[in-house]
Formats: structure tokens, C-alpha cells, sequence
């Protein structure tokens, strides 16, 4: 079953203590890259976050979003600097002195001194069970990313098999064609070797040119190769698990096998089958890049 690259998955989760929020963004890329972030302490779950989605995911871009609350707790605390703030109680006393006033400070003062005060993320790798509290929501959106993945990737299968049946139509024609030419080409090879014999050129040359004209013109291999790179690739999507990898190989030996006919053939009708499927091919290229 073909699963694309593409996908999103967001879920919430509330228990007795915690409320869960696991979001998770893929795209297609050549590896399994995955990039987490989310609530202060949530690095120390890192590894058993990448190990679970390695588990699922064969290959793509992953940008996992993590944020966990205690319930009855902020997600904020406030960090005191209180040297910085006996230093400003010190300060402010002498200047008082110095100029004749009375400093008379109150804690509104102090507060107001930001400086001294930051607003940090709580860090819930403290007194928490991370992993017991994430594990539920993270599979849960796991499930829910293969699902869409999968189904995604049932269209892509859909298409992708309408259009191998499209290539594999044009490559019968183009036989067809091929063969319809060949006494035509018969002909042509017989007059241009009466032409040679009339010229002077020696026999050897006559049998060289003769040869060049029929490689040239025989695109029997390439039909057989382009037919067998087909069966591969049925092979291929049958066969289960990740297989972007190797459908990609298998469309650029198709495309290789393309262009050697067009390049061989001197019919018009071929070259317009040819086109027709470089263009699948194109397509097919494109849908490729997004299987993983």
C-alpha cells in the first residue's frame, strides 16, 4: 500500500492532571528528518519521541509540535533576581541620602524594577512523568497521520495506474507503428544501397552504412526494456512497505528508455507517441517525489 509524504494530525488529550496537545507536519523529503519542539523539559522525551515516529514513518520531513499543562499550574513561573534587587534597594538609599530625600520604597517599587524579573516557561521535566503523559496523545496522532497518509496515497495509486496503463497503451502502439514501417523502411534501406553501390565507395563502407541505418532505426530493445521496467513496477507497488525510493529509479529508466526511441525514430506518428509519453512520465515523476 503506497502512503504519501504529506500529511497532518493534531490532537488534545485531558486527564486528572495534564492537558496534551501533540501536533505533527510531514512533507516529503529523501530521509526521515524529524525536527520537535514544544513546552520547556519536553528534550528529555526527545529520543522516545523520534524512536515512536521512526517506528511509523519510512521517510519525510516531520516537524512534531509538543506542548504539555499541569492542570492547577501555569506554564510560566517567575524568576527573582535578588542580588540585582538589593543592589537597586542600595542604590536607590544612598541617592536619597546624597540629594535629601527619603527613600521610601514599597514592593510596587520593586516590582516595578522589570530588570530583576523574568518570565520564564516552566520546565516540566521536574516532578513529571513526561513520557506517561505524552505517549497516549503522540500514537493517537500518529494513527491519525498514517491515515491520512494512506489515504492520500490510495489516490496517488489510483492515478499513478491510470497512467502506467496509458504508458504501457503507447508503448503498443508505437510497436504497432514500428512495425507497420518496417517494410517501409525496407525499401528505403535497398534504394540508399543501390545509391552507394553506384558511388564510389568501397564495399566494407556500403555495409557499414547499411548497419548505421538499421540500428538507427530499430527500437525493438527499447520497447522490450520500457515493457519489462512496466513489470517492475507492478512488482513494486504489490509488494508492500516504502517504495518511493525505487519507483523513482524505475521512472528514470523508463524516461532513458523514452528518449533513446524518440531519438531513434524518424516517424512522425512515433514522435507524437513519444511526447505524449514523456509527458506521463513527467507526471508520474512528480507524483513519485511524494511516495514514501
Amino acid at each position: 500500500m503506497l502512503k504519501s509524504m504529506t500529511g497532518f494530525s493534531r490532537v488534545r488529550i485531558e486527564n486528572d492532571a495534564h492537558e496534551v496537545v501533540v501536533e505533527i507536519r510531514t512533507v516529503n523529503h529523501r530521509y526521515l528528518d524529524v525536527r520537535t519542539r514544544g513546552s520547556a523539559g519536553l528534550t528529555t522525551v526527545d529520543k522516545k519521541v523520534r524512536d515512536r515516529l521512526a517506528q511509523s514513518l519510512g521517510r519525510g520531513k516531520v516537524d512534531v509540535s509538543l506542548y504539555l499543562k499541569p492542570k492547577g499550574e501555569s506554564t510560566h513561573q517567575i524568576e527573582v533576581d535578588r542580588p540585582l534587587l538589593a543592589e537597586f534597594v542600595r542604590v536607590t538609599t544612598e541617592l536619597g541620602k546624597e540629594i535629601g530625600i527619603e527613600a521610601s520604597l514599597e514592593l510596587r517599587d520593586l516590582i516595578g524594577f522589570s530588570p530583576a524579573f523574568q518570565v520564564k516557561e516552566r520546565d516540566l521535566s521536574e516532578g513529571t512523568s513526561l513520557w506517561d503523559a505524552l505517549e497516549p496523545a503522540l500514537d493517537q496522532a500518529i494513527e491519525e497521520l498514517e491515515h491520512m497518509r494512506a489515504a492520500e496515497g490510495a489516490e496517488m495509486a489510483a492515478d499513478l495506474e491510470r497512467r502506467l496503463k496509458e504508458l504501457a497503451t503507447l508503448v503498443d502502439d508505437i510497436e504497432a507503428r514500428s512495425n507497420t514501417r518496417r517494410e517501409e523502411r525496407r525499401e528505403e534501406l535497398e534504394a540508399k544501397v543501390a545509391e552507394l553501390v553506384g558511388s564510389a565507395l568501397e564495399p566494407p563502407a556500403i555495409a557499414m552504412e547499411v548497419a548505421r541505418l538499421v540500428e538507427r532505426a530499430d527500437i525493438a530493445e527499447e520497447i522490450t526494456r520500457f515493457r519489462s521496467h512496466l513489470e517492475l513496477w507492478k512488482g513494486t507497488m504489490s509488494s508492500g512497505g516504502p517504495c518511493g525510493k525505487k519507483l523513482d529509479f524505475i521512472v528514470q529508466e523508463m524516461n532513458r528508455e523514452v528518449n533513446t526511441i524518440g531519438s531513434k525514430s524518424q516517424d512522425a506518428k512515433i514522435s507524437e507517441h513519444v511526447i505524449a509519453m514523456k509527458s506521463e512520465i513527467e507526471r508520474v515523476r512528480e507524483q513519485v517525489q511524494n511516495i514514501e
